[in-house]
């Protein structure tokens, strides 16, 4: 029920702009046909006949231009423009589903044609002169043009004059001919038989530019509506130096209220009429156009502006460096997170590892007060130290050292020799231990370095980006304020472009008005010329961010079972979206099961999680999540396997990193790719002997990514590549590997599945 409200509410509207569209335009080419230029040239109903499409636009402009013609001074011309309009109309129609219809130049060109085909007859029946040639070239040159630049101006329909798209300067160029079409017309009505209806209408225009635009703008709107009017009067230029002047010391004032604009134009005219003009007829022609436009709503003003809207705010450019600065804000963030892990895995080693500092150290506990201490270690010293040396190899083989392996003399001789022999076990204990800490430490070393590498490729490429990102839009900046401007908000537009090309956009103020309007966001994808769609951005009041949309879109599907013994899950995982287009999935498999398993993968998902949102490079923070696992787990071994795909939504590009993840797969078109991995998982070596896996490859529309744990995959993995080629619901198809899995393992391990359905974005 609802929906039928709807469908007749939105039907109704739009036969009421339609019933509209064609009454205005019936009653411009009625107007347009009495409008004329060098005596009887007036091809400007047929121009607009050209301009007005098919249909019955088309039926209500033919028929105004054809009864404008009819009531015209000359029923020749009146009969000419009139057999140029019905021949223009009836070929619009016969092309109407021809392709070539749709280009711009098609209409315009076939106006001239028509001008030319029934001009030239009547150029023949005047004697082809000189006179009946330059009218029939201004006919055609006259009609080609209007037929161009009033489909600009009269397009696209809202059900009124629309000034919101004048962005563009053809749009505006077609706006102002229309105008001056109009003021032709009008300039042949008088008023008391004296006052010109178009002179009152010209100077109404000259303030209007004045106000809005400012003295250049109104001095040129003046210097040119003279120009028209002098025209029609005859010849001169006074008109031209009264409205260029009064325009521009009105637009002098534009910038205080209305009023002292209006009287700046006032006083300027009268002044000039008054040392010119034998007559007070052209200040009466003012002081009607001055009341009537003291009459205009604010509104209406503010719509007008829009047209001559030029101020370029270049605030664009300063909000993309601020996007860059929050890039590495966020990477200082991830920084100080490594920093606070490593600290403590820092330190230095002391004591010496040496075979010979084991004998030393256990003859000073135990011989330094010996009767036979001077005996054993000054005369026999050579003796005694090629026994311990002899002996050293075997004990360091079994880590300790036997009463049997040292020489019968050693043991007849030595007073203390148990004490002795537990003393030498003691430091070699202590020295293995040493040994396994050197060897810790230097791993650790080795990590650090690699932070510091990978901290100095992060910098280059922030820096790199400062100079590569796009920079600001000042033209779509101006098309975004004129349309702001059009519909009366004062909203600020800052427009830039990143590294990659992706359009940013930032609205100030008005946020609110904004929205109201349920197809906010098409009209703005309108006026920036591509499709847009909101950014997830913190809460800055009422501010809006907008993007350029992806043509791809990803939906991922998620799935995971947890063990019958255990209490919590070691797989975790993570996806989202950057301001870049670009898709992470992340899922990662701690050592192990229970919390410790799931502290290991929370601590590898969030910290990749983190860089790769503050713009780090995927290769550079898989990496840096290695050494960072390596430093953390200072007191054990635990490690997590991680899986990574990045998805560039703009091109299909994808990349794959793996850290002892299970395999990985690929669908297009029934088809299976598998992609094993084959290094280490993260934290159990340092670069370069523990590269991740990286493989390169491009998803299109239809494709289908799979990432599964190491639970899912018990051993051969052929029941879920025959799963995959038979995949028919995307959507299900996480389940559907669950499912499978459970009676393949009987869940003896975590199970967790991410589907990634690649699609064309509607």
């Amino acid at each position: 029920m609802n929906d039928n409200k709807l469908s007749m509410s939105v039907k109704g509207k739009a036969d009421r702009y339609g019933a509209a569209e064609c009454v205005v335009r019936f009653l411009l080419a009625f107007f347009a046909a009495f409008a004329r230029v060098f005596g009887d040239v007036s091809p400007f109903a047929a121009a607009l006949t050209a301009a007005s499409g098919t249909g019955a636009t088309c039926i209500f402009t033919l028929l105004g231009a054809a009864i404008g013609y009819m009531l015209g001074p000359s029923f020749m011309s009146g009969l000419k423009y009139i057999s140029i309009s019905l021949i223009i109309a009836a070929a619009g129609n016969i092309f109407k589903t021809a392709p070539i219809r749709e280009r711009v130049w098609f209409m315009p060109a076939m106006a001239s044609a028509m001008c030319i085909f029934v001009g030239i007859v009547f150029a023949f029946d005047a004697g082809f002169t000189g006179q009946a040639m330059l009218h029939l070239i201004m006919d055609a040159g006259f009609c080609g043009a209007g037929a161009y630049f009033y489909s600009l101006a009269l397009s696209p329909w809202n059900g009124r004059l629309n000034f919101e798209y004048s962005s563009e300067s053809g749009h505006t160029t077609g706006v102002l001919l229309l105008i001056g079409t109009m003021l032709l017309t009008l300039s042949n009505i008088h008023i008391a038989g004296e006052i010109s209806v178009g002179r009152i209408a010209a100077g109404f225009v000259v303030m209007m530019f004045s106000y809005k635009g400012g003295a250049g703008t109104g001095c040129a709107a003046g210097g040119a509506i003279g120009v028209v009017m002098d025209a029609h009067a005859g010849g001169g230029l006074f008109f031209s130096a009264v409205y260029c002047l009064s325009g521009f010391a009105s637009g002098v004032m534009s910038k205080h209220r209305r009023v002292v604009s209006v009287l700046a134009y006032i006083v300027t005219n009268g002044v000039l009429c008054a040392a010119f003009s034998s007559t007070a007829v052209p200040l009466y022609e003012t002081l009607v156009a001055s009341v009537a436009f003291m009459a205009i709503p604010n509104s209406i003003m503010s719509r007008f502006g829009s047209l001559i809207y030029t101020k370029k705010s270049g605030l664009g450019a300063d909000k993309s460096r601020e996007y860059v600065c929050d890039r590495i804000e966020q990477a200082s963030l991830a920084f100080h997170d490594l920093y606070e892990t490593v600290k403590s895995a820092a330190g230095a080693e002391n004591e010496d590892g040496d075979i010979a500092c084991v004998f030393d150290r256990a003859a000073a506990s135990t011989c330094l007060n010996c009767e036979n201490t001077t005996k054993c270690w000054f005369r026999n010293y050579e003796t005694t130290k090629n026994a311990l040396n002899d002996a050293a190899p075997k004990m360091m083989e079994q880590g300790k050292l036997h009463f049997s392996d040292l020489p019968d003399f050693f043991s007849e001789n030595c007073l203390h020799y148990p004490e002795f022999i537990g003393a030498i076990n003691s430091e070699v204990q202590a020295l293995m231990y040493r040994r396994q800490y050197r060897s810790r430490l230097r791993n650790n070393q080795a990590a650090a370095f690699n932070q510091y590498a990978d901290m100095s490729s992060i910098l280059g490429e922030l820096s790199n980006e400062i100079f590569e990102t796009g920079g600001g839009e000042p033209f779509l900046e101006n098309r975004l304020h004129k349309y702001f401007l059009s519909i009366g908000l004062q909203t600020s537009a800052a427009v830039f472009r990143d590294k990659g090309g992706r359009l940013h956009i930032e609205l100030n103020g008005g946020a609110g008005t904004i929205v109201k309007d349920a197809d906010w966001l098409d009209k703005l994808s309108a006026v920036v010329g591509m499709r847009l769609c909101t950014a997830q951005k913190p809460d800055r009041g009422e501010t809006i961010y907008l993007l350029e949309a992806e043509p791809l879109a990803a939906a991922v599907g998620i799935s995971c079972v947890k063990k019958k013994t255990g209490e919590l899950s070691g797989d975790k995982g993570a996806y989202f979206k950057t301001d870049e287009g670009v898709l992470y999935v992340i899922l990662s498999d701690g050592m192990g099961s229970g919390s410790a398993a799931a502290k290991y993968s929370s601590d590898a998902v969030r910290i990749l999680e983190r860089f790769l949102r503050s713009g780090v490079a995927a290769e550079t923070a898989v990496r840096m999540l290695n050494d960072l696992m390596l430093l953390k787990n200072e007191d054990d071994i635990g490690t997590a396997t991680v899986d990574l795909i990045c998805i560039d939504l703009f091109t299909g590009e994808t990349l794959m990193y793996k850290y002892g993840a299970a395999p990985s797969y690929i669908v297009k078109d029934s088809k299976v790719r598998r992609i094993p991995s084959t290094s280490l998982a993260a934290g159990l070596g340092t670069a370069p002997e523990n590269y991740p896996d990286k493989i390169k490859l491009k998803l299109s529309e239809g494709c289908i990514a799979v990432m599964v744990s190491d639970g899912v995959i018990s051993g051969d993995d052929k029941w879920l590549c025959e799963l995959l080629a038979k995949a028919e619901n995307p959507v299900q198809l996480s389940k559907q590997i669950l499912n499978a899995a459970s009676e393949q393992t009987h869940i003896e391990d975590d199970m967790t599945a991410y589907v990634i359905h690649i699609t064309q974005r509607k």
